[in-house]
């Protein structure tokens, strides 16, 4: 059985200069984006040295709906393991699965493109999309003419473009985010989760909130992070009263010319569902290439790895809620989601 050592990157020293040296990091790795999903949902951090060379993060959530199990990592596009010196991981080690069921755990969630064989089963599917930065006129070069044509709307509509990183203009974001989100029929985060990204992540320069306005009202948004030379959108919103504006895009494009500018060398879209043939044209037009992304689901009881399932179909029902019984569906059910 492979040796296990616990780790907890909240309490241990210089852990953001050691997720730099890895092949793969990401914002979702560093301490800032772990204490949000600490504090906020009261998960367990519990990140397994699985060899010398080879960190898997793994976050407890302990719920009485959805039961006792470890996530790599809730509400994180995708999360592979921390990779050193060209190591690889091709399996879930031994000792891990050994620690997780005496740990009690039902199952392993794995949010990763790189650590399983092909052959594995995949528990869900999506996809992402990442931009090379170079320069800002190369990039506006490689733009998409509905990309090129919505930035000559946001201009000639005399829209507004506020970069910040305040608890004022995290608020606004956050009721364009409620109207999103009940257009999407689904739940927002509770605010206290943005309150704990502004307060870990905006208050210490990793972060940002991009609004765009038209006539001193703000009509689209998003929240970006950023890690090392790696930037990535995280949320977006806006007003669909005001969608021919071309906010979203120009939103998009100042958040990726600030950080081309600042030295990032990467910027990454996020996840996207496979059916969402929108948004993943909307990204693919700034030039951004496309790649898959599974999530893997391993049962602890059984000793393999699940099939996805089929959704449930309670969009429709969601939908017909306000927004205050959205919000407190949201309060409420997160913390057992992950």
């Amino acid at each position: 059985m492979n040796k296990i050592e616990i780790i907890d990157p909240l309490d241990f020293p210089g852990w953001d200069d050691l997720v730099l040296t890895a092949c793969e990091y990401s914002f979702f790795h560093s301490s800032a984006w772990v204490r949000v999903l600490c504090e906020s949902y009261g998960y367990k951090p519990a990140f397994f040295a699985a060899t010398p060379t080879a960190i898997v993060p793994l976050l407890e959530v302990n719920s009485f709906l959805t039961g006792r199990r470890a996530v790599s990592l809730p509400f994180s596009d995708y999360c592979d393991p921390l990779l050193f010196d060209n190591s690889s991981l091709s399996a879930i080690p031994d000792g891990l699965i050994d620690f997780s069921r005496k740990t009690g755990w039902k199952h392993l969630d794995f949010r990763a493109q790189t650590i399983f064989a092909p052959e594995v089963p995949v528990f869900s599917r999506y996809v992402r999309h990442t931009l090379k930065l170079t320069t800002p006129e190369q990039l506006f070069s490689e733009l998409h003419k509905n990309t090129v044509r919505n930035l000559k709307k946001a201009r000639s509509s005399g829209l507004e473009i506020e970069v910040s990183g305040s608890l004022e203009a995290t608020r606004k974001y956050y009721k364009l985010h409620c109207l999103t989100r009940k257009r999407q029929a689904t739940p927002p985060q509770p605010f206290s989760f943005f309150r704990k990204i502004y307060e870990h992540v905006f208050s210490h320069g990793k972060g940002r909130v991009i609004l765009a306005y038209h006539e001193h009202k703000p009509i689209a948004g998003a929240v970006f992070f950023h890690l090392g030379k790696k930037a990535m959108y995280k949320f977006g919103a806006s007003d669909l009263a005001y969608s021919a504006l071309g906010g979203n895009a120009a939103v998009m494009w100042e958040a990726i010319t600030r950080y081309t500018t600042e030295g990032c060398t990467t910027f990454c879209f996020g996840r996207t569902d496979l059916d969402n043939e929108g948004l993943r044209r909307f990204k693919a037009s700034f030039g951004a290439a496309e790649e898959p992304l599974c999530y893997y689901r391993y049962d602890l009881k059984s000793a393999k790895f699940l099939e996805g399932h089929p959704g449930t179909g309670t969009h429709q029902l969601l939908r017909r809620l306000p927004m205050p019984l959205l919000r407190i569906a949201g309060e409420l059910l997160y913390r057992h989601v992950g």
